[in-house]
């Protein structure tokens, strides 16, 4: 698209130090994905505490998404305004609170207050350290610190939800609410850090502006090149995300396994396979690959493009069945790569529209994704009953759930190349975008 590669020479050499700022953000983004799922992991106790039904159980997690999409760009333009350090470390905190809450609270009613008070904390963090991380690292590094940031500490906070807290809850605490205060102890601790350790920008490097965000933007059918394909990436993950454990268990389950031990071999074949090997190893070599795809005249839009269509034909796969649990392990481990390389995207935003920019922008780009990845969810379990092939059959049930996640990924796809074509044809004509 508008990427391109810069040489050595046009920059400073860069500061050693922006690998303590890209390893206090993943921790930081950790805390925000460990407060998404914080409850899915648990959510078998706090049912049984709180007597609540599966409706209810889905309302925690769509009032979090919600909440996490609309407060986007207050905390983009308040990181660009103000600095990444001060607004990282504060949703953090934020984040912890919220936490310690939700684990206090007495009826669903309350719980859902805390849901949605998280998810508002939850969305100051990855638009902030986008901006920071795209200020401390030079243009031939951009793919893979923004890639590490999003793989890795997705890797991290997911593990933590779904495996550290059930643990905690069995056997180091009494409880899930106890566990739960336990982890927002140390939540607390990683903002603490980050107000210590992290820094806004290098000293040669403007750390803030006074114009984040121009209404002007809107019209700028480049900006919706790239919204429209993290929209993609985005709805991949929402509807991936939860379901791909539940396949396993279902599917350790037609080959004989007993409920409660398939639901453990299901979910850490999810953990291990999507999210700490695919989404926390594989994404930032993905990113590195990029980074040296750039510098060969490859952008960095193409290559998550490319990506995406990988996306598209691993859900394909998933759409007519799998039969053993190693192949699915193989084929979960490439989609948490390919779908969680939506950071190739946010690179390319901070190549386009520059550091001081990049969490504003991010911000708007990931607001719509968000709202597209909830929706995508929501119609993905009506479409597993709808378009089940096989009456009965457990697995044949989530047919449908991947059809509808193709039918995302293809949709937003083609809506970005339309998009591309208009600024390519603007950029013919000699109109600046």
């Amino acid at each position: 698209m508008t990427d391109t590669a810069v040489t050595p020479a046009e920059t400073p050499a860069p500061p050693a130090y922006r690998w303590v700022v890209l390893g206090f953000g993943i921790f930081a983004y950790g805390a925000t994905l460990f407060a998404r799922q914080n409850y899915a992991g648990i959510q078998k106790f706090i049912a049984a505490d709180l007597h609540l039904d599966k409706a209810a159980l889905g309302l925690l997690g769509s009032v979090f998404f919600y909440a996490y999409a609309l407060f986007q760009m207050p905390w983009g333009i308040a990181s660009d305004k103000w600095g990444s350090r001060s607004i990282t470390a504060l949703g953090v905190l934020l984040v912890a609170v919220t936490m310690a809450g939700f684990a206090a609270s007495r009826n669903e009613t309350e719980l859902l207050l805390w849901r949605g008070a998280s998810g508002i904390a939850g969305a100051a963090v990855y638009v902030a350290m986008s901006g920071g991380v795209a200020r401390w690292f030079p243009a031939g590094e951009r793919a893979l610190s923004q890639t590490a940031l999003g793989g890795v500490g997705g890797g991290l906070g997911e593990s933590t939800a779904f495996f550290l807290l059930p643990a905690m809850s069995i056997y180091l605490a009494s409880g899930w609410r106890q566990a739960t205060v336990m982890v927002a102890g140390g939540l607390a601790l990683i903002g603490v850090l980050c107000a210590i350790f992290l820094r806004s920008s290098p000293p040669h490097v403007e750390a803030t502006t006074r114009k984040p965000f121009d209404a002007a933007l809107l019209a700028d059918p480049q900006l919706w090149a790239y919204t429209f394909l993290y929209s993609g990436f985005i709805m991949a993950v929402r509807i991936v995300q939860p379901w791909i454990a539940v396949y396993a268990a279902d599917l350790y389950i037609a080959h004989g396994l007993a409920t409660r031990d398939a639901v453990l071999a299901g979910g850490l074949l999810a953990v291990v396979s999507y999210s700490l090997l695919g989404r926390g190893v594989g994404c930032p070599l993905a990113g590195r690959a990029a980074d040296v795809a750039l510098e060969a005249g490859v952008s960095r839009t193409a290559v998550a493009m490319a990506w995406l269509v990988l996306a598209f034909g691993l859900l394909g796969v998933l759409s007519r069945g799998m039969s053993t649990a190693w192949s699915l392990g193989l084929v979960a481990f490439v989609l948490g790569v390919s779908i969680n390389s939506f950071s190739l995207v946010t690179a390319s935003i901070a190549d386009t529209y520059g550091p001081q920019r990049t969490a504003s922008i991010v911000s708007f780009v990931n607001m719509v994704a968000q709202f597209a990845g909830a929706t995508g969810l929501a119609v993905s379990g009506y479409a597993g009953i709808s378009l089940s092939a096989q009456a009965g059959n457990s697995l044949a049930e989530y047919r449908g759930i991947w059809l509808s996640a193709m039918a995302g990924v293809a949709l937003m796809a083609g809506l970005a190349l339309g998009m591309q074509r208009q600024t390519t044809r603007l950029r013919v004509h000699g109109v600046r975008t």
